[in-house]
């Protein structure tokens, strides 16, 4: 009996811990929420009145006027054109829409059979299959969902720098303004039309964030395996430079905590976690990159010249040279402001005037770095008595580290010795794109110090207006340059069928491929520098096909097969490719021998121009185009295939990618029992 009422007196006990828990969270679950509420709405708010355009007026968030330069939808010269914002369409477009297809019949798009005569696919990183915020493109119509991701990466990278800023004791309308300007910063606007660069760069604020509370709680756990899944989303979202300025923004961060070594020994660990999460999309990637065109081969000093001549700051005078040019600083005071080689993606440092003169504020005023007790006690603390603080930052700088990055991005994006080391010192980095990318870090540097500088405002201007002017003047800065750099159109403009493509897409196959010839010439870099920009002649762009599930010999990517590309390129007089421009094949001088190698039945030319690839039965003449047909001679047939290592029984099967989802799935286990074990412990 006694036995039993000691059980009976146990199960009760713990009947009544676990409903005193369940309403002592509730209770703070919602104290905390009512706090949190208002200034996460009006972030919230922001986001959607910033992506307004592309939410509710049914325009979608791509340049869809730089179609109307292509012989099938008008052909027109005075198209605009904006050599990286054409990349939207070039690239993103057609790959989000080939992989929504595929992910909606059953099937991982492990391999495109409309490019290059056939190439791998989710190797690329870029391609994103597995990245898991891209589900608007897998749910909704590929065209809107870019205006729906941009939504949802905006208010990650709102919220996350909300909460860091608030974590470095900033108070709500400083951590709200610092939030709102790296949301909507000239640098992440620009970059918007280009998903994986956007996406990657939304993970930076919770990566620093998750970093810090590992470093500095007692108990780093949870935060340890949180800073994990952030940098393997942020390595899934694919932009492999923008991860690698990530993690020089965490090894940053780690002289200016408090415990510096664990900081270090949690981020090595995480990072480690994290790679191993995204292996089935990193393994697949490194096969590619080894195999692929960008052989990863020293640097050499023409190599830096021509990324310094592309830099912050600098006027390309040859391919390979340059000279000071002042005028780019224009950048950093003016919306939408044109570079000096033609675009103001690559180098665009704006985020309003406002916003830079309370960043510069922020860097010289003072604060007394102190143990600071919130003002708002929470119910169950008030019954308890007791006091809460938060931790002690002042041994760990925030306000000197957000200095720290600003500088630092700032320098590597002028190319500067801090950038040539990393550029000679760093295997692949010199592979990577222009400096001036690195201006995320100056744009979140500042966006936090410009929280500071509110703060240190509000103590000196005793004014109830001079919080809600400076909202209403930053906003205003930020929303007209988002304005002014991010073109949209009606859903109709984009890849809309016409004569010319419907009858490619009916008679193209594998075995009868198809060829549209374009001048290389037309498609050099330097097309992005002349004023005014004339749209480069083109039948279609380079992966416009997979739009219509064309089958093309022609493509564009940043990891195209190595070998296909010198057997194609050794046919042709001039190579496969455009000078300056090796991500893309564009054969317009090829033999009839290797035609008949990779099956080209059908050849597209301009309208009215001659066949210069040998014989054709003219066979459609329509939408400034003719359309010409071949016959096939020769046994030898040569795709992508055949210089694709991983094909076993007609099927596409890596084992990069196998080994990937193996190692994927036993991190992901590792991540489940070490959230569940810590979960049930709550419970005991």
């Amino acid at each position: 009996m006694d036995e039993a009422r000691s059980l009976e007196s146990s199960l009760a006990s713990r009947e009544i811990c676990l409903f005193s828990f369940h309403f002592r969270m509730k209770d703070r679950f919602s104290y905390h929420f009512a706090l949190l509420k208002k200034p996460l709405g009006i972030l919230f708010a922001l986001c959607l009145a910033f992506w307004s355009r592309v939410l509710f007026t049914g325009q979608v968030l791509l340049p869809g006027a730089m179609l109307g330069g292509f012989a099938p939808f008008g052909g027109q010269q005075s198209a605009p054109w904006t050599i990286l914002q054409w990349d939207a369409l070039a690239q993103y477009f057609p790959w989000r829409h080939f992989a929504a297809q595929s992910l909606t019949r059953g099937e991982i798009p492990l391999w495109n059979p409309f490019q290059f005569s056939g190439t791998p696919f989710v190797a690329n990183a870029q391609s994103a299959v597995f990245y898991p915020l891209n589900f608007p493109f897998w749910i909704f119509d590929t065209a809107f969902a870019f205006g729906i991701a941009a939504f949802l990466h905006s208010v990650l990278a709102s919220f996350s720098t909300y909460f860091l800023a608030r974590r470095w004791n900033l108070s709500r309308a400083g951590a709200v303004l610092a939030a709102a300007i790296y949301a909507f910063c000239g640098y992440l606007s620009a970059w918007a039309l280009l998903p994986t660069l956007f996406a990657t760069a939304s993970w930076l604020p919770l990566c620093l964030l998750l970093f810090e509370k590992a470093s500095d709680d007692e108990k780093p756990g949870a935060a340890s395996v949180g800073l994990s899944l952030a940098l393997a989303c942020a390595l899934l979202a694919g932009h492999a430079q923008i991860f690698f300025y990530i993690l020089l923004a965490l090894a940053l961060r780690q002289p200016f905590l408090r415990r510096k070594w664990r900081g270090l020994a949690l981020l090595c660990g995480s990072l480690g976690l994290a790679v191993s999460l995204s292996a089935l999309q990193v393994l697949p990637t490194l096969e590619l990159a080894r195999i692929g065109h960008r052989e990863m081969t020293p640097p050499t000093p023409a190599d830096w010249n021509f990324v310094v001549s592309r830099a912050l700051g600098h006027a390309p005078i040859s391919a390979t040279q340059s000279a000071w040019n002042w005028s780019d600083l224009q950048s950093f005071f003016v919306p939408g402001a044109a570079l000096s080689w033609g675009t103001l993606n690559e180098n665009f440092a704006y985020i309003g005037l406002v916003a830079l003169l309370l960043g510069i504020t922020g860097v010289f005023c003072s604060r007394k770095a102190k143990y600071s007790t919130t003002n708002e006690v929470s119910p169950d603390k008030i019954s308890s008595q007791k006091t809460s603080q938060t931790p002690n930052l002042a041994t760990s700088t925030p306000q000197n580290y957000a200095v720290a990055l600003a500088l630092f991005g700032l320098l590597y994006a002028l190319a500067t010795p801090l950038a040539q080391f990393f550029f000679f010192g760093f295997p692949g980095v010199a592979q990577m794109g222009g400096t001036g990318r690195a201006l995320l870090l100056w744009s979140l540097g500042l966006a936090l110090l410009a929280g500071f500088g509110l703060d240190f405002g509000r103590a000196r201007i005793k004014s109830g207006v001079f919080v809600p002017l400076v909202f209403v003047l930053v906003g205003a800065e930020l929303f007209f340059n988002g304005f002014l750099t991010q073109p949209t159109a009606p859903r109709a403009q984009i890849y809309p069928p016409t004569t010319l493509t419907t009858f490619l897409a009916k008679n193209s196959a594998p075995d009868a491929r198809v060829l549209m010839l374009t001048p290389q010439r037309d498609w050099l870099p330097t097309e992005g520098f002349r004023a005014p920009k004339t749209h480069p002649q083109g039948i279609l762009p380079p992966n416009g096909a997979m739009v219509y599930g064309i089958y093309d010999v022609n493509g564009y990517d940043s990891l195209s097969l190595r070998v296909y590309r010198a057997f194609i390129g050794s046919a042709q007089q001039n190579g496969p490719s455009p000078a300056l421009n090796g991500n893309m094949v564009l054969l317009d001088s090829p033999t009839q021998t290797l035609l008949d190698s990779l099956a080209v039945r059908w050849v597209v030319t301009p309208q009215g121009e001659p066949l210069r690839t040998g014989t054709g039965q003219k066979v459609l003449s329509a939408n400034g185009c003719d359309v010409w047909k071949r016959e096939i001679s020769g046994p030898l047939r040569v795709s992508g295939a055949s210089f694709a290592p991983g094909w076993r029984d007609g099927k596409y099967q890596p084992q990069s990618f196998r080994l990937g989802g193996f190692v994927s799935l036993c991190a992901l286990a590792f991540v489940a029992a070490s959230l569940g074990f810590k979960w049930s412990a709550r419970f005991r």
